[in-house]
């Protein structure tokens, strides 16, 4: 995670965050966090970061949320929910890095609407991001890789740098697995552009919303 990451003192909600986790450490989201494997690793070589898991899929997230808190992880939340409509809900300017580990790809072409990766999930992600915020992406799909690439770039907001040798992403179990088998894995990391001077836009109020959390 770069030093250089700025928060931003205008951000919507400071507290939000800190409501959470009970500090205001940087946080950092993990999108699709299945068994737990980077997440947990991440927090034993990042324990100054908060971490948060969205996990869609209902059994997953309920046995992550069982691993977290059987090894009792500080820093670590997870939530069971759709990362979409998550994403709606976070202040702008308050996240440090988000990690995107091999998503489902939706080979077909009638199921490409599935796809997490839209421009409108993209725009999300630049609203949330601090300056200098990362975004860090690893899949085994050359194709899927381009696309991302694509949509990423496009939305005007986002540098793409060097993944480097210690890519966070080859820490997850997908990344062990395909390496073994000899696949081929690729990987990105943006950095989102330093902050413009106007005013962050505010997300959609929540205070009605409940997302179940561990």
């Amino acid at each position: 995670m770069s030093a250089l990451a700025e928060p931003d003192p205008r951000r919507a909600d400071p507290e939000f965050w800190s409501a959470l986790f009970g500090c205001d450490a940087p946080v950092e989201i993990e999108i699709g966090s299945g068994n737990g494997a980077f997440l947990l690793a991440r927090a034993g070589t990042m324990p100054d970061r908060n971490l948060l898991g969205i996990e869609r899929a209902p059994g997953k997230a309920r046995r992550l949320a069982a691993r977290v808190a059987r090894l009792g992880v500080a820093q670590v939340r997870t939530l069971q929910a759709d990362a979409t409509y998550v994403l709606t809900l976070v202040p702008s300017a308050s996240v440090a890095a988000y990690h995107v580990y091999f998503p489902d790809p939706w080979p077909k072409r009638r199921h490409e609407p599935r796809r997490l990766f839209s421009p409108r999930f993209v725009a999300a992600l630049a609203r949330t991001l601090v300056g200098r915020g990362e975004l860090y992406v690893a899949t085994d799909v050359a194709g899927y890789m381009a696309t991302i690439r694509a949509l990423v770039l496009t939305q005007g907001t986002f540098t793409e740098v060097e993944p480097g040798d210690d890519h966070p992403g080859l820490e997850t179990g997908f990344a062990r697995k395909y390496r073994a088998e000899g696949r081929i894995l690729h990987l990105a990391r943006f950095v989102r552009r330093p902050l413009a001077p106007y005013a962050i836009g505010q997300p959609p109020l929540a205070a009605a919303v409940k997302i179940k959390s561990s």
